[in-house]
């Protein structure tokens, strides 16, 4: 508004493009007691997304229905989860979240929850390199924190964070986007969870596949799904139904929580060059710091005057 050479994929509110790295809450699926499916899914129940995007990300983004990239090609897939009953909620269940702690066996003693001495918390670790991150694990500890888990988050440098923390399941939970991938075909997000990445903490886990070592039946099952759609072609009619019963594991059994959709505001200026993508001129997603960045420039034309 200040400035009128100014512009970014949207013209209005809320100006940012969507990334196609969905959001989400790692979780490491060997360390108790987040081992316990029950407890990861309780977590899932007391984050309320909505709150992230009003707050975190001030409401430039929107809730995770799934693991996907809201996009228009990846519709049939999404539809096919929460049709069969596995999509996320928009806002949180406190009070189902609570009960599955307390079915666990954990007491509620002021603050915090306790069994046999000892306080439910967590660490969680995020990337300090940018705010968005930071700031999202802040609201998901505030969140947490009043549900009664003491949370907190660890900031690692950007390095520290993919070199060691991420690969090596040197965590507890962490925020990243590890689901990253698919764009419109769902394998090749869905085939980053299978067992065939599962290596022992302290070893890197391949193109940080499976980095929440997550290799209960249900992943075995899980896989065997997946597995089976490896196999198909582009767009075989089979594939959102194979989705869906892959899709049941992953929603009983959390070994990672969807958060929110990515969001990047993109500025670009007029003054001196026309021609930058937007979401009313779409020959090109405006990522200029992708290998794809030279298409944008490709387009470009010098202003008038």
């Amino acid at each position: 508004a200040q400035n009128p050479a100014a512009m970014a994929w949207y013209a209005d509110y809320p100006y940012a493009v969507a990334d196609p790295c969905a959001r989400q809450l790692e979780i490491n699926t060997t360390v108790a007691p987040w081992d316990n499916a029950n407890m990861r899914r309780a977590v899932a129940l007391i984050i309320d997304r909505t709150q992230i995007v009003n707050i975190a990300a001030e409401g430039a983004t929107t809730p995770s229905k799934t693991m996907f990239a809201q996009f228009g090609s990846m519709s049939p897939f999404i539809d096919a989860v929460v049709a069969a009953g596995y999509g996320l909620p928009e806002s949180a269940d406190v009070a189902a979240g609570q009960a599955l702690i307390e079915a666990a066996g954990w007491a509620r003693n002021g603050d915090y929850y306790e069994k046999d001495g000892e306080t439910l918390a967590v660490e969680i670790h995020v990337n300090s390199a940018s705010t968005e991150y930071t700031r999202t694990i802040d609201m998901v500890v505030e969140q947490l924190q009043r549900a009664g888990i003491d949370a907190r988050s660890v900031p690692v440098e950007n390095g520290v964070f993919w070199g060691e923390v991420l690969p090596f399941g040197a965590y507890t939970m962490s925020y990243s986007w590890l689901s990253c991938g698919s764009v419109n075909e769902p394998w090749a997000s869905m085939g980053r969870y299978t067992v065939d990445d599962v290596v022992p903490v302290g070893e890197r886990s391949p193109g940080f596949n499976n980095t929440s070592r997550w290799d209960s039946e249900a992943a075995v099952a899980y896989s065997s799904v997946v597995d089976k759609m490896e196999g198909l072609a582009l767009g075989d009619p089979e594939i959102p139904g194979l989705v869906a019963e892959a899709y049941q594991h992953l929603d009983a059994e959390m070994p990672f929580i969807p958060l929110v959709q990515a969001f990047k505001l993109m500025p670009f200026n007029t003054t001196y060059w026309e021609g930058w993508p937007s979401n009313d001129n779409y020959y090109n997603h405006p990522f200029f710091h992708w290998n794809s960045g030279h298409q944008i420039i490709h387009n470009l034309t010098k202003a008038d005057g």
